[in-house]
């Protein structure tokens, strides 16, 4: 029977929250390692929160509001978090963990699909017919009650993360962005009060912290046939936490990773499966990119998004150029971008900006 180690923290700091699911990352990939599974469920901080995709461009906040902003290590959609809201990560050695030793037996499309179940389940213990309807929400009825998505390191090793909607719900974003970006620059989806719901909403009582847990943990529990047990960090887990909280999270390093740039003086955007897909970029005789950096809604494995860009400089600014650099990357077993739709929307959105 599968075992998943079970971690509990409320109230956690961004930065450390980041840098505990970066610390179990980091941990399957030891061959010494004696877990195979780590799920967390936790509350971020107090307060007013924007979680933002890996791939967003961080807002021109000043840090002196009222709302925080946080970056998760996944991509995907920018969504609230804080007060009334529960985080949820998975932690596997490699995507495909629960259903084949072959790391490749899922292919990327099919791993939301397969881990969002625990959660569904979980929801179907307390009477709530949830629904993941193929992208990246989890519904009932249609309304929103919750965001997931999913990222893997260099050494294959996934987060899977959702965040759901417990006693407030995802209607609020647009005025938390309109506190941290008055400008527009983060795109997001506007969500009225009937297009949402919450667990207090659908269960008419308020659950705990201590009463999500429970209910996901059963879940997955359920779902995966596995025994749950309960995991306090250790002093030395503590300590290594802390030592990537403060070398990866803690400066606004991590948040201002991807913002506007003054060199990079074209832009093209297409909304896509997930809302938006963007690139901002530079050119070079008018003939080549010279600087591109992308932003959005979508998923990917960091690394891929870091070789995209890299190898698409001084890249001929050609249709058939743009489209063979993607193609070479995503050919590659590791690499997955979800969310754009075909493969080709990358040289034709770039192309799209070229021309205009």
């Amino acid at each position: 029977m599968t075992a998943i180690d079970f971690v509990s923290q409320r109230t956690v700091k961004p930065a450390q929250s980041l840098a505990t699911d970066r610390h179990f990352m980091h941990s399957m990939r030891r061959g010494s390692r004696n877990r195979n599974a780590v799920l967390r469920v936790y509350t971020l901080g107090s307060g007013d929160i924007v979680s933002l995709g890996r791939y967003h461009l961080a807002p021109p906040v000043d840090g002196a509001g009222r709302v925080a902003v946080y970056r998760r290590i996944s991509g995907g959609r920018a969504v609230p978090f804080g007060d009334g809201f529960v985080g949820v990560s998975l932690v596997l050695p490699h995507r495909s963990t629960f259903y084949s030793e072959d790391p490749y037996f899922l292919a990327p499309y099919q791993v939301m699909n397969r881990y969002v179940r625990g959660l569904l389940e979980a929801f179907k213990l307390v009477n709530i017919t949830a629904f993941y309807p193929g992208r990246d929400f989890i519904t009932v009825d249609r309304r929103v009650l919750g965001l997931v998505s999913f990222e893997t390191d260099e050494s294959g090793a996934l987060v899977f993360e959702a965040i759901l909607a417990n006693t407030r719900d995802f209607s609020l974003l647009p005025s938390l962005m309109s506190e941290i970006d008055p400008g527009g620059l983060v795109k997001v989806e506007t969500m009225p009060p009937t297009a949402v719901t919450s667990l207090s909403r659908e269960l008419h009582t308020d659950l705990t912290f201590d009463d999500v847990a429970e209910m996901v943990c059963r879940g997955f529990a359920k779902q995966f046939s596995a025994t749950i047990e309960a995991h306090a960090l250790s002093p030395l887990e503590t300590r290594a936490i802390a030592a990537i909280a403060s070398r990866e999270f803690a400066s606004d390093a991590w948040l201002r990773q991807r913002q506007r740039r003054g060199d990079l003086d074209r832009h093209a955007a297409l909304w896509i499966q997930l809302g938006s897909f963007e690139a901002y970029y530079s050119v070079e005789q008018e003939r080549f990119l010279k600087e591109i950096m992308f932003s959005g809604d979508f998923l990917a494995n960091s690394a891929s998004i870091d070789q995209l860009e890299r190898e698409l400089r001084l890249c001929p600014i050609d249709w058939r150029a743009v489209d063979a650099v993607a193609n070479e990357i995503y050919a590659k077993a590791d690499n997955y971008i979800l969310g754009i739709g075909r493969l080709r929307t990358i040289a034709d959105m770039i192309l799209r900006g070229a021309q205009a």
